[in-house]
């Protein structure tokens, strides 16, 4: 999508993607990573969510990159911080307590941002990106994490039911996008259609989440 398609939603406030909690996967499968706070938890296209809010509750580090700037006031505002804010290069980036959120371009993130990650959580990456330029961010995501295993939160619907984003990511294509990298277990696999109410008002009689684990091959 174009990053003027994303920077209307979260000026008009069309952000049904975001939740008012953290999502049930961190309490379910966090542990199943493997990687002890304090790591940094690198969380790509973080918007404000509450996920951050959760891992830096167990002691972790957060890093996150968003393209808005709103999301990444909202979310500083929702846990009461008044972060500073320095100038990387493209990015504006603010800093508070345990947190550490780029605004700017995903792909332009420096290698240097990246360098101490621990863990990717990845609930809403990969869904929000349309399916030409996922490729891309799979390689992107193996070569700047490095070893960072990875908690990925996946969905796929009957794309005849709605259009993306979130867009439908099935087993099968996470596959084919990571297992040259890493090894991949599927931790949990649920419709959660039921949950979702937006989802279904869009179209959707069935929605299918799973949750994997990626860990670097050797």
């Amino acid at each position: 999508m174009e990053p003027s398609f994303w920077h209307e939603r979260w000026q008009k406030g069309d952000i049904g993607f975001h939740r008012d909690a953290a999502h049930a996967a961190l309490d379910s499968h966090w542990r199943a990573v493997g990687v002890a706070p304090p790591a940094v938890v690198f969380v790509p296209l973080c918007g404000k969510s509450l996920d951050m809010a959760w891992l830096a509750g167990k002691g972790y580090r957060v890093l996150g990159v968003e393209l808005s700037q709103l999301a990444v006031d909202a979310f500083f505002e929702s846990q009461n911080l008044t972060p500073s804010t320095r100038q990387q290069g493209t990015f504006a980036v603010s800093t508070a307590g345990p947190f550490e959120l780029w605004c700017g371009d995903l792909f332009a993130l420096p290698a240097d941002a990246l360098r101490e990650v621990g863990a990717v959580y990845d609930r809403a990456s990969l869904v929000a990106l349309p399916p030409a330029t996922q490729h891309a961010y799979a390689d992107w995501l193996s070569t700047m994490t490095g070893k960072a295993p990875i908690l990925l939160v996946g969905l796929a619907y009957d794309e005849a039911e709605m259009d993306g984003p979130p867009f439908s990511v099935p087993q099968s294509r996470v596959r084919e996008l990571l297992s040259a990298n890493y090894d991949l277990d599927v931790l949990s696999d649920a419709d959660v259609i039921e949950a979702n109410v937006g989802m279904k008002k869009r179209g959707l009689t069935a929605l299918q989440e799973t949750v994997y684990r990626a860990r670097r091959k050797t």
